[in-house]
């Protein structure tokens, strides 16, 4: 599986300097502890996920050939529930609708 990490990548209690240590840790496919990732769903149902990074390392996830949309990322389950809650609210203020993929600029948005 390959990821994208969007440009506007949403933070949760995580300084600018580590935040870059761990997007390169995610690219290169490295476990980490106490990452979790805000993604697009991986079977177009429902709006957005919330995985620990290390269970993308499992081999199920390796031999998918799609690519993950990482929309944020934070140290704790609850800290990225406020980033899931966090992009909504934008994406409401902006568009007027809970339409991730258009807020998002990803391929397939309406």
């Amino acid at each position: 599986m390959k990821y994208h990490i969007a440009n506007n990548l949403y933070t949760e209690a995580i300084d600018e300097k580590k935040v870059r240590k761990l997007i390169l840790k995610l690219r290169l496919k490295r476990p980490v502890k106490n990452l979790f990732v805000v993604t697009m769903p991986l079977y177009d149902v429902g709006i957005m996920e919330i995985y620990d990074c290390n269970e993308l390392l499992q081999p199920f996830y390796r031999k998918k050939k799609q690519r993950l949309e990482i929309l944020g990322i934070s140290s704790t389950r609850e800290g990225a529930k406020a980033v899931v809650a966090s992009i909504l609210e934008d994406a409401y203020d902006t568009l007027g609708t809970p339409d991730i993929r258009k807020f998002f600029n990803i391929g397939g948005a309406g």
